[in-house]
């Protein structure tokens, strides 16, 4: 980190040109860029393996303009003559564009520092072809771009050897509090607008402005942006589009923050996907990661912050969209997909804080998510011995034995040794009980809150080991945490999810927020104190949490947490509910009648439902959208059953955005809507409810989990 200091150059002015002073306020709030001073200096003291071109490039707000400012401070204080050309400003014709760089042909060693390089058509090519040849030997240029520098910079052997390419990256989060630090940004307020700017100094500035003056230009504590400074934010960071086909591109980026050109097709369609995945490639705010296009934090908050402001149902909609795709893929594609469909899905809800910043970190290094291989065991052996201790690393050598597709790394792009790691143990009944005391004590959970029945499993997160891990910033828990939605959201998951953690409340929050609590299972591990997390998924099933993600941004839930009760509709289950096992209760089938009523329209979360498993659906074999379905219809017959048929069925089977639209179509007044819709969800889970417990017929195989604890007592 850089800065005014008492070697600076330019301090306080006490009178001098008003310039001075300017000059003299930039040097004091400059904060970073100490690589790129450093290759700076270096070309102007001739080095040996300096290079006299180097080339500085990167999106919008990223501080371009202020690093040439820096450096004409710095070579004016090693006496060199700076010449500025503001690329913007050049004349396209060859004689204009001599004449604005004639200065650097009358001076032996000369700096020419040429912003906005981007701006002025065949400006770099003319450079590189026509004058820059012609230029002193001693002479230092740095260019400023929003795009990298052309091809022929490489691929020309000479300037090759003279050149050099650097990305500026957004500041770091020491870099970015001291800015917040020296614009005076009320203490509250720092880390709401860290996370929205995400280092970009722009950003940055005119966010902590707004976030100093309040009112309509404003900043909320809960980074709330007001319409006016996210219009500035877009225009300067982004600019304009193409057509509205590339601002939906944006917006679907926005929301996931890494976007494939899988998740394009399904919201575009193929051919637009293909171009509008080219077009995305080449923006200078998009970084390409391993599991695709990266939006800059800044860029991603502004755009999602607009689509709200000009098109809330809109956004709304695509939100609801994007979720139904990516759940379906959890389901459905092969896990290592799977994975990163969680890891999206995660991204889209990252609003309401589903797990902390590890997730999104983790994303934006320069590493893979990959299966352990054979030649890693030593390395993650060696990991976990570091993290927690030669008996845990002992234990793991067992499992690496027994379930080596268990473990996974993040490691250097393509290739290189592991830098973190964690596993997923997939057990059957009592395995590795007497080989391993930490799975004994799982079993144990499992024994004493909710037996496995016939062909049941259970999944547990273990071996998180991850040296460089921060608070609240693991590798290996944004791994596992991908891995816990995988698990539970695909088809035949286990019946129960265990979390093996260090006992230090960091997690606590995000496995909250997965379902998963602390049990009274401690143990030391290493000199740690370490709790077992637990999740009775045939209690709490996916479709649960993810109604519950769904209404946490809905503002149906509490805003925050997907596992609390929603509303008391009871989408959710509670905390006491999460510790039973066995048939539904009567209010807990009214609430799975509920949540499948509002699922009909998404096949993939009704599939996990869980009245799936019910008496009604079993029976005659029907599927449960038939058989709500067919529950609607029939309200039609009760008395006074109209207006609650006709609510039911613009509700839960037809579709529509919101409760007013629902009730204008219907030609009713709101509150009336709403009546006949309460009436008919009760109706529904009455009629239902009456026919899971007095239906005479049982179909073959059909047990209830009371029956099976019983049986799995005696088979004990």
């Amino acid at each position: 980190m850089s800065g005014s200091n008492a070697t600076d150059p330019v301090g306080s002015c006490g009178g001098g040109l008003l310039g001075e002073h300017v000059a003299a306020a930039r040097a004091r709030a400059f904060v970073g860029r100490a690589a790129e001073r450093k290759a700076f200096r270096a070309a102007l003291a001739g080095e040996a393996e300096a290079r006299p071109v180097l080339f500085v490039h990167g999106p919008g707000g990223i501080g371009k303009s202020a690093l040439l400012h820096r450096l004409s401070l710095d070579a004016t204080a090693a006496g060199r003559s700076v010449v500025w050309v503001d690329g913007a400003r050049t004349p396209a014709d060859a004689c204009g564009r001599l004449d604005a760089f004639r200065d650097v042909l009358d001076d032996p060693a000369p700096v020419l520092l040429v912003d906005s390089l981007e701006r002025c058509t065949g400006l770099e090519a003319w450079l590189r072809e026509s004058f820059l040849p012609d230029v002193p030997g001693d002479a230092v240029v740095v260019m400023a771009s929003r795009t990298p520098p052309q091809p022929g910079w490489r691929t020309d052997p000479g300037w090759a050897a003279c050149a050099r390419s650097m990305k500026l990256p957004a500041l770091s989060a020491e870099e970015t509090k001291r800015v917040l630090g020296d614009q005076d940004v009320p203490p509250p307020l720092n880390v709401s607008v860290r996370e929205f700017a995400g280092g970009n100094p722009l950003a940055l500035s005119l966010v902590a402005a707004a976030a100093r003056t309040g009112g309509e230009a404003g900043w909320s504590m809960d980074g709330g942006v007001s319409r006016r400074l996210t219009a500035v934010l877009f225009h300067r960071l982004v600019g304009g589009l193409p057509t509205e086909q590339h601002r939906r591109t944006l917006q679907v980026t926005a929301r996931v923050g890494t976007v494939t050109e899988e998740l394009l097709r399904a919201e575009l369609g193929a051919g637009a996907a293909a171009r509008s995945f080219a077009w995305l490639r080449a923006q200078p705010w998009v970084t390409a990661v391993g599991c695709g296009l990266l939006l800059d934090e800044a860029v991603r908050n502004t755009v999602a912050h607009d689509a709200r402001w000009n098109d809330p149902d809109g956004f709304a909609a695509l939100h609801e969209r994007l979720h139904d795709h990516l759940v379906e893929q959890i389901r459905t594609v092969p896990f290592d997909r799977a994975l990163d469909a969680a890891a999206a899905l995660h991204r889209l809800y990252r609003d309401i804080a589903v797990l902390p910043p590890a997730h999104e970190w983790a994303a934006r290094d320069s590493h893979e998510d990959e299966a352990c291989r054979p030649v890693d065991e030593a390395t993650v052996l060696g990991l976990i011995a570091d993290c927690e201790g030669p008996d845990s690393a002992e234990n793991a050598r067992f499992w690496l034995r027994h379930q080596p597709e268990a473990f996974r790394v993040r490691r250097p792009v393509p290739y290189g040794p592991p830098r973190a790691c964690s596993a997923w143990l997939r057990l059957t009944a009592y395995e590795g009980e007497t080989a391993d005391p930490v799975v004994a004590a799982v079993w144990d959970h499992v024994r004493r809150h909710g037996p496995l029945r016939a062909n049941e499993r259970i999944s547990v997160a273990r071996f998180h080991a991850d040296p460089q891990e921060r608070r609240d910033a693991s590798s290996a828990m944004a791994l596992s945490l991908r891995g816990l939605v995988a698990e539970t959201v695909r088809t035949g998951g286990p019946a129960w999810v265990f979390f093996v953690l260090r006992d230090d409340g960091v997690w606590d929050g995000a496995l909250r927020r997965h379902g998963l609590l602390p049990t009274e299972h401690r143990w030391g591990v290493g000199g740690v104190l370490q709790r077992l997390f637990a999740r009775d998924v045939r209690v709490f099933p996916a479709s649960d949490w993810l109604r519950g993600l769904l209404h946490s941004v809905s503002g149906e839930g509490d805003g925050r947490d997907p596992c609390h009760r929603v509303n008391g509709t009871g989408l959710v289950r509670t905390d006491e509910a999460r510790t039973r096992t066995g048939v539904l209760s009567e209010q807990e089938f009214a609430d799975a009648v509920h949540a499948g009523l509002r699922a009909l329209r998404r096949p993939s979360e009704l599939a996990l439902n869980p009245l799936r498993r019910s008496r009604v659906a079993a029976v005659g074999g029907e599927d449960l959208a038939a058989v709500l379905q067919q529950a609607i219809y029939e309200l039609a017959e009760e008395q006074g059953g109209h207006g609650p048929h006709q609510a039911a069925m613009t509700a839960f089977v037809e579709g529509t955005t919101t409760h007013r639209a629902a009730a204008a179509r219907l030609g009713v007044s709101l509150s009336t809507y709403r009546r006949h819709l309460r009436t008919a969800v009760e109706r529904v889970s009455a009629r239902l409810w009456h026919e899971e417990v007095y239906a005479s017929g049982v179909p073959d195989g059909y047990t209830s989990s009371v029956g099976d604890r019983e049986q799995s007592r005696v088979d004990r």
